[in-house]
């Protein structure tokens, strides 16, 4: 159950004990208009910034489309994996949507803008990495979710907050959230820091092996799909 202290956050991660929003923050939701001008601008220097993506993390922004397709509001970008935000309690739903992001991949990709295609000239040569889009149970939560980990692929590189700071200033809010799992096992303690309106989460875990760093970046899948393609100009 999640218990508001000052205002909630807009992301979903799964079982939530309770959340902790920084002072000065209203308690509406954070609104993502995609069409917003400073918003797209931040968050295409964000998706464009190679020293946050590995070589692989195009290869995701080029596909976004096909997890929108599936029902994904939000993903969730490890270092090696590629995890969906909606939840499921059975594997089921799990494993359909993720045979449909699967099939929906062999299709070509659509038009990237000329800034991506541009800031990744080179990269979406490269080998492709092999690996189906399948269902397993996030540990985090116990949930069943959509799972995108290629042998051998690198979405997110090591980064700190620090370093994101230091590039785009401080986030224009921050959570603290408690994921609870079934069972006695800890619960995870996330600090979520957000910026681009909303459309980008840098979050550190404190079951991470060091907690200062950032163990994952959560994405706003129609934003990231607006900045991305050509076609959503």
């Amino acid at each position: 159950m999640r218990v508001t202290v000052l205002a909630v956050s807009t992301l979903i991660l799964g079982g939530i004990g309770f959340v902790v929003t920084t002072p000065g923050e209203s308690g509406a939701p954070t609104m993502r208009d995609p069409q917003t001008a400073g918003q797209v601008s931040q968050l295409e220097k964000i998706l464009k910034d190679q020293s946050i993506w590995g070589d692989d993390a195009i290869r995701l922004f080029a596909s976004i489309d096909r997890w929108k397709e599936a029902g994904q509001t939000s993903i969730l970008v490890y270092a090696d994996r590629v995890v969906g935000g909606t939840k499921w309690e059975t594997a089921g739903r799990a494993r359909e949507t993720a045979a449909r992001i699967s099939q929906a991949m062999q299709r070509p990709r659509n038009k990237l803008s000329p800034g991506f295609l541009a800031a990744y000239q080179g990269v979406l040569e490269k080998r492709i990495p092999s690996g189906q889009v399948q269902s397993s149970r996030f540990m985090e939560d116990d949930s069943f979710r959509v799972q995108w980990s290629p042998e051998g692929a690198v979405f997110l590189k090591p980064l700190t907050l620090r370093a994101v700071m230091d590039a785009y200033g401080p986030p224009e809010k921050s959570a603290t959230e408690v994921v609870q799992a079934h069972g006695d096992r800890r619960p995870a303690v996330l600090t979520i820091s957000e910026y681009a309106n909303g459309a980008v989460g840098f979050v550190q875990s404190d079951l991470a092996p060091d907690p200062s760093a950032v163990d994952r970046v959560i994405l706003d899948v129609t934003a990231v799909e607006h900045a991305v393609f050509a076609a959503q100009r």
